[in-house]
């Protein structure tokens, strides 16, 4: 407990007696001294417990980073936002919060970071570039040209007309005229006079004599977007949205645990909001199957036969994550292998290795067939996926029941019944392999290609551009202001070192003006008040116990020892500059401690936390927010075994991701 021992308050108290009388009642006591043999004393057992520090070590593992913007290539850009990592995953942070148009600004960031994600909105909210780019010697440059330049003119044809087998030979021509719906009976047909079907194996319509399938010459790709396992994690990983073959407790699969809140029933279709174009990032795959991706797009207002008869385009000849991802730069050879790295990285602490994925610009062909990358306002988009198998069918010369379009009803006009691991589902129910929702403003399409878990991420894209999905929720977790922890001891009688005795968190992001002080902990029974000298004038944050409700005798959040435990505190805003890092002294936060002196309460001894300099023995530690600091009287070594290391290599900044179980408040 952080308070002088009865046998250290008379020995004062003795102390300052015979001064008194030896001085005929002077006062010779001096605060400054007392506080610097309270320090230097400090310093020796510090060494004799860590050894020297190093010359470097500055005690803060938060560095600043200048960001450079280049706007080339991007129109009505508005905001620019960097965050620790994919947005909507549950452990990032958001970094700054900048105009547009300003080029530089610095933004703090975890010395270990190599990388950032970067975003870059436009005034109706919608990203316009969106990716990580790399931290290098202090600098972090955001350009469209890092991600690869937009196509201009666009190159696209029309290609060959696919044929597909069919098991009737007699070329009969359907009259599609006749549209109806579904008819329950014996016999079940979407088209009037046709073929009645026994079974999900038989398909309605020859293809050949109902829609256009065409390939595409010259699909302009480049490479897209990239995205960590650790990003992905939070999307497919054992806890994730769309887990990997995941069952909720009620046994359902993805697709049923989500089928309502998704409006799963509605299937998947864009509408244009504006003139523009439309792209496809393959970001995320795990089938081994051998499939294909196209699009089809028709006007507002366009029949139910019209609809059907819409030409289809092939977009991705290859629909496999091995010839569209790369991991870390390098390419992969089974399909499964990010799923792999997903598991890995969860279970059994592999790599946070980089996912690149590839973008796919879709082609919009005129009356006349001129090729454009611009999609006319109103313009309706839907996808399909025709499923294949284990890199065998390659041929598309095949039977067109492997189609799976984005609509059901399509899928119920065409007769794509939805029948694997659904034994339960009613016999007429369509196909329905693809969902759609919004992670954290990115838009998301999830593919199924009925590998039989309906996991709904075999294939998942990023959708950009002037075309929304109608009513789909943000299901990402709401990102959070970036903070940092800081750990203070306040010498208020013996070196514990457990830096639990002042503990607060301060939260903020570049481009903001205003940071938020939390309080976490108090194992210190002195009375020891928060200050933020960050701007003109010093602001006072509180004084610990007390903003949380308490006395100060009372030892608050550090465990055994403590009076209570689990107490929250709320947050105080100060003021602080545009150019405010936490970077600069920690944030340029002090904590006053206040200790009475034995026979003369009235008269207090002022001891002074700040930010170390570099080299010398700290009181004041600047960690991330997410740390977990000792519990009470467990020496923060014994916690943190690599903290050590960290003090005599100002190097080894990653000591506080492990430590001792039962050492540290969770």
């Amino acid at each position: 407990m952080k308070f002088l021992s009865k046998s250290v308050l008379m020995a004062m108290a003795a102390g300052s007696i015979v001064a008194a009388s030896c001085s005929h009642d002077a006062e010779y006591f001096d605060p400054a001294q007392e506080e610097a043999n309270r320090k230097a004393n400090y310093g020796t057992n510090w060494k004799n417990v860590f050894g020297n520090v190093a010359a470097e070590q500055d005690w803060n593992v938060a560095v600043s980073v200048k960001a450079n913007i280049d706007l080339t290539g991007l129109s009505d850009a508005k905001t620019v936002r960097i965050y620790t990592g994919l947005p909507g995953g549950k452990n990032c942070r958001l970094v700054a919060e900048q105009p547009a148009d300003k080029e530089t600004f610095f933004f703090d960031i975890s010395e270990t970071s190599t990388n950032a994600y970067a975003t870059i909105t436009n005034s109706k909210g919608d990203f316009i570039l969106a990716n990580y780019y790399s931290i290098n010697n202090g600098m972090m440059f955001v350009s469209n040209k890092v991600r690869g330049t937009r196509s201009g003119e666009c190159p696209t044809t029309l290609g060959d007309k696919v044929t597909f087998y069919n098991w009737y030979n007699s070329p009969e021509s359907y009259d599609l005229a006749g549209c109806s719906d579904w008819m329950d009976g014996n016999q079940h047909r979407y088209w009037e006079g046709i073929y009645p079907f026994n079974n999900e194996w038989d398909f309605m319509v020859r293809y050949s004599v109902v829609f256009d399938f065409y390939k595409l010459n010259s699909v302009q790709t480049q490479t897209g977007p990239s995205i960590k396992v650790s990003d992905m994690a939070d999307i497919v990983g054992k806890d994730g949205m769309f887990a990997e073959q995941g069952y909720d407790a009620a046994g359902n699969c993805n697709l049923k645990h989500w089928y309502d809140q998704l409006k799963v029933q509605d299937g998947v279709e864009f509408v244009m909001e504006s003139d523009g174009p439309m792209q496809l990032n393959f970001i995320y795959g795990a089938t081994q199957k051998y499939n294909r991706v196209g699009y089809i797009y028709y006007k507002e207002g366009a029949t139910t036969a019209e609809i059907l008869r819409a030409p289809r385009y092939l977009l991705m000849e290859d629909a496999t994550p091995t010839t569209n991802i790369k991991r870390d730069g390098a390419s992969f050879s089974d399909g499964m292998q990010p799923a792999y790295d997903v598991n890995s990285f969860q279970n059994y602490g592999g790599s946070d290795i980089m996912f690149t994925g590839t973008q796919y610009n879709l082609v919009y062909f005129d009356e006349n067939g001129n090729a454009s990358y611009t999609f006319p306002q109103g313009t309706h988009i839907v996808f399909f996926g025709i499923n294949g198998n284990s890199n065998s069918w390659k041929d598309l010369s095949l039977s067109g029941s492997d189609i799976r379009y984005s609509l059901p009803w399509m899928n119920r006009y065409f007769y794509y019944k939805w029948y694997e691991n659904h034994p339960s589902w009613e016999e007429k129910d369509a196909a329905t392999n693809f969902v759609t929702y919004k992670w954290n403003k990115h838009i998301v399409v999830g593919y199924e290609d009925e590998g039989g878990d309906c996991d709904m991420n075999d294939i998942i894209f990023f959708v950009d551009g002037a075309g929304k999905p109608a009513g789909r929720p943000d299901i990402g977790t709401p990102v959070q202001t970036q903070s940092w922890i800081l750990a203070c001891e306040d010498l208020g009688g013996s070196d514990d070192f457990d830096f639990n005795d002042v503990v607060f968190k301060v939260s903020h992001a570049s481009g903001q003006t205003t940071a938020a002080v939390t309080p976490l902990a108090a194992g210190g029974v002195l009375p020891a008040t928060i200050w933020c000298n960050a701007s003109s004038a010093p602001q006072r944050v509180g004084e610990i116990h007390t903003l949380f409700g308490y006395s100060t005798a009372t030892m608050i959040n550090t465990g055994d020892g403590s009076q209570v435990n689990g107490v929250v505190a709320d947050p105080v805003n100060v003021t602080v500059p545009a150019d405010y890092s936490i970077t600069n002294n920690m944030g340029s936060f002090t904590l006053i401690v206040e200790s009475g002196r034995a026979g003369n309460d009235s008269y207090t001894v002022d001891l002074t936390v700040s930010a170390p300099g570099k080299g010398s023995e700290p009181q004041m530690i600047c960690v991330p927010g997410s740390w977990k600091w000792p519990r009470e009287q467990i020496r923060i070594s014994d916690a943190y075994p690599e903290f050590g290391k960290w003090g005599n290599n100002y190097n080894n900044g990653t000591w506080y991701n492990s430590y001792v179980s039962g050492t540290v408040i969770e």
